[in-house]
């Protein structure tokens, strides 16, 4: 990919899901200004692209008195914003009124990967997805159950 600028890379934005989340722009970790930007991220990322209300931020960021956090989530979705601007990956995110998600065909991620049925990933899940997060058990129980039907059907 090329950017504007003649010859000059475009920045490479990659999701590692497997064992802990973690952010990279061209192999370099992400610094972001608050914490839970980075969950929120991550969250985006296992929706797949889905668009995701405030509601639904919120509540997953905050279980209690979530709707007392309208004000610090707009702050990360702020910080998100910035931080891919300021790294030029301004299409990464996609966001309507009250809703934000991922552009999942501009970004690299293992856990997409997988999905999408390349082979060399199903030696990189260790049976670990997101592990920092609650909230990641319903795909990660999908995730053993999808890599168990793998692994039967290989040897099959």
């Amino acid at each position: 990919m090329v950017n504007g600028e003649e010859g000059k890379k475009a920045p490479v934005l990659s999701f590692q899901t497997f064992g802990n989340f973690e952010c990279f722009i061209d192999g370099q970790p992400v610094k972001f200004k608050y914490n839970k930007t980075k969950e929120m991220l991550a969250y985006l990322v296992d929706r797949k692209g889905a668009m995701c209300t405030n509601g639904e931020l919120m509540s997953i960021l905050w279980s209690e008195d979530s709707e007392k956090k309208k004000s610090y989530l707009k702050n990360l979705k702020a910080d998100l914003t910035k931080t891919m601007a300021g790294a030029g990956l301004e299409g990464v995110l996609v966001k309507f009124r009250g809703a934000i998600g991922i552009a999942p065909d501009k970004v690299n991620c293992d856990y997409y990967d997988l999905l999408n049925g390349k082979e060399s990933m199903m030696g990189s899940y260790w049976g670990e997805y997101m592990s920092q997060y609650g909230w990641s058990e319903l795909t990660h129980a999908y995730l053993e159950n999808y890599y168990d039907m793998k692994r039967k059907e290989s040897k099959g």
